[in-house]
């Protein structure tokens, strides 16, 4: 009988300071695991009709779902909150975002209309100025900087766009990204011709024969961004002197 027949069996002694942590496994096979993020660059839209209820007033719905969201009413008088005002469906008694228009609207140096997307009615409320687009002929007749969310999480930033409200866009609507997208570098922002991917949103104006005002608006891009479309849609029609039917 050897002498090592009543020794325990042998094991490799582990360092003192090292524990053996197993790396868990994502539900989802990725980093985010189940969380679901919407980003613009997903290209997904949102349809909203845009309801008339009187000269004057106006709600926001889904189309799949004609329950109001929003109340937009238009006031002809001087307001200090502004011209055009949007009310939650919930709360009719102050806006949670408004645009006052320009009382010269010719002029060559003044903003036809600033957009506020954040409690308008308070005395520090951010004001963004909206203008025509000066310079040569141009499909583009409005720009403006629209705050933005562009990488879920993250804060909302401005961005420059521009309006094709045009009679060559009759009876359409197109809002559209200027310069190179998001996370696109320079180099290859492409030639110049934009596709479907700079249209952040296109209005579809009802016509007599029509069904409804629509609104198709890219996803992901954060309540203000939606907001200053709808706000920017009424100024537009305001100085086109046209009216939602």
């Amino acid at each position: 009988m050897s002498h090592n027949d009543n020794l325990p069996p042998y094991q490799e002694k582990q360092p003192l300071n090292e524990t053996i942590v197993p790396i868990p496994s994502s539900p989802a096979g990725r980093i985010a695991g189940s969380i679901q993020t919407c980003s613009i660059r997903d290209n997904q839209v949102d349809y909203l009709k845009i309801v008339r209820n009187s000269a004057t007033s106006y709600d926001i719905c889904l189309t799949i779902d004609p329950t109001p969201l929003y109340r937009i009413q238009l006031v002809s008088s001087f307001s200090k909150v502004g011209n055009i005002q949007i009310f939650s469906s919930s709360d009719t008694t102050t806006p949670i975002a408004a645009a006052r228009l320009s009382a010269n609207p010719k002029s060559k140096t003044e903003p036809i209309a600033t957009i506020c997307t954040s409690s308008p009615a308070v005395p520090d409320a951010l004001w963004r100025p909206m203008a025509r687009k000066t310079g040569t002929f141009s499909i583009h007749e409005y720009q403006s900087d629209i705050p933005i969310v562009t990488v879920p999480g993250l804060a909302a930033k401005p961005h420059r766009f521009l309006w094709m409200s045009r009679h060559l866009s009759e009876p359409y609507y197109r809002l559209e990204w200027d310069g190179p997208l998001p996370m696109t570098p320079p180099s290859m922002a492409g030639d110049g011709k934009k596709g479907d991917e700079y249209v952040f949103a296109t209005v579809a104006k009802k016509s007599t024969e029509g069904e409804t005002n629509l609104v198709e608006i890219r996803r992901g891009g954060g309540l203000e961004f939606e907001l200053t479309v709808i706000l920017q849609l009424f100024v537009i029609l305001h100085f086109s002197q046209v009216e939602l039917i």
